[in-house]
């Protein structure tokens, strides 16, 4: 192979690496910003829908959560103690129906957001390390 041909091999190789290269940043930075605009989406659907009784926290030191003696999702012993009703299956039924003195949000919000808002309560459970 000629000098000259080789040298094209080359920078073609190289400019499709680039281009390759250049194309996985434009991809990593959309996703990153799908998941900002995600992240922020479920953050104003939670504040909007569930903190005023549950907190931004979801600690549910508030009045209302008072009230109605709403779960701390941050307490480890409550995950515990409600098991049966702490899986994703049951908190998408309980956010949809309602329960007690939560109301039913099924008919307010899509199906998509429900599911947004019970990843986001789960995501306020602490893992549970070894003693």
């Amino acid at each position: 192979m000629n000098r000259f041909l080789k040298g094209a091999v080359m920078g073609s190789a190289v400019l499709l690496l680039a281009a390759l290269l250049l194309q996985t940043a434009i991809v990593s930075a959309a996703l990153q910003r799908k998941k900002s605009l995600r992240a922020k989406h479920v953050d104003e659907l939670f504040n909007r829908n569930c903190a005023r009784c549950h907190g931004a926290d979801g600690r549910s030191d508030t009045p209302l959560g008072h009230v109605y003696k709403a779960p701390d999702f941050t307490d480890v012993e409550w995950w515990r103690k409600n098991a049966s009703i702490s899986n994703t299956r049951t908190l998408k039924s309980i956010v949809t129906r309602g329960k007690a003195g939560m109301p039913a949000f099924g008919k307010k919000l899509t199906r998509s957001e429900i599911n947004l808002l019970v990843g986001h309560v789960r995501s306020f459970r602490k893992p549970v390390g070894p003693p």
